[in-house]
């Protein structure tokens, strides 16, 4: 008996369709999330299902076109607030780009206390790594930087 191994290819709709379905957690769902770790994980996830056009799930190239660091907080109104920690001064559009991303999420739904709490106080601070061609990836979830 032979098998057939079915590979579908994963694209970006499909990316956008999987986190709508099971990852918004931050969005449409309770967030599962207790601890930092998982609570960053989440709000990553959320910003690329809402700048999936600007995301890319490639390696990071060897050499970043920029690296953007904030520390987003979530304000006592249900607002994203994000404050910059370190950009590119000869690339501002891609801290523009990366503020864009925070400033698109909408206010989250059924956070648990803790991780309300957590990202009201601490926020969460998350780079973003940036392609030659402007999309980036979030540290959180990217995968290795390619090699120089």
């Amino acid at each position: 008996m032979s098998r057939t191994t079915f590979r579908p290819a994963v694209t970006l709709a499909t990316l956008a369709t999987a986190l709508t379905l099971g990852l918004g957690a931050m969005t449409s769902t309770p967030a599962l999330a207790q601890g930092a770790d998982a609570v960053k994980r989440d709000f990553a996830r959320t910003v690329y299902l809402h700048s999936a056009t600007d995301v890319h799930d490639e390696q990071p190239q060897a050499l970043l076109r920029a690296v953007v660091v904030l520390r987003v907080k979530l304000s006592e109104q249900g607002q994203w607030q994000a404050e910059v920690f370190r950009d590119n001064p000869e690339q501002p559009e891609m801290t523009q780009r990366a503020l864009a991303s925070v400033q698109r999420l909408p206010a989250p739904v059924g956070l648990s206390a803790p991780a309300r709490q957590l990202l009201q106080t601490q926020g969460v601070v998350e780079a973003w790594l940036f392609q030659a061609d402007g999309r980036f990836a979030l540290k959180t979830l990217a995968k290795p930087q390619k090699g120089a």
